[in-house]
């Protein structure tokens, strides 16, 4: 769901963000609706079940407090029936990788400019 904004970054592109909005909140409702059911029947097609850091990625680029909030949630349940991750864990190496991602340093330093606010919002603040 979120293929073209990861080849996008990968190539030094941010993506345009009324696009990257909608594209968010469809993915936040699919997200949703899968892990509301047993995670038996939690698919790995990303299209039906986005995959959950690149839809951070997307909240972390729109600066989206709320979305955040809701994404935190969604850690929250996935990292209970799978890895056991702090909530605080998934979301930094989630922002690391989107750092990592960048082709240079001059787009990393876009990058950490525009994900700045998670540190202050989220990591520190102890909301996870």
């Amino acid at each position: 769901m979120f293929a073209e904004m990861v080849e996008g970054l990968a190539r030094g592109v941010l993506p345009d963000p009324s696009a990257l909005r909608g594209r968010c909140h469809a993915a936040v409702t699919r997200k949703l609706a899968v892990i509301s059911l047993p995670p038996t029947y939690w698919e790995a097609d990303p299209k039906r079940n986005p995959n959950t850091m690149h839809l951070l990625w997307a909240v972390f680029l729109l600066h989206d407090e709320d979305l955040l909030e809701v994404m935190i949630g969604i850690v929250l349940m996935e990292q209970a029936e799978r890895d056991g991750l702090s909530a605080e864990s998934f979301l930094q190496s989630s922002l690391d990788q989107l750092l990592q991602l960048a082709p240079d340093k001059s787009f990393a330093g876009i990058l950490r400019e525009k994900t700045s606010w998670i540190h202050s919002s989220s990591l520190q603040s102890g909301s996870c």
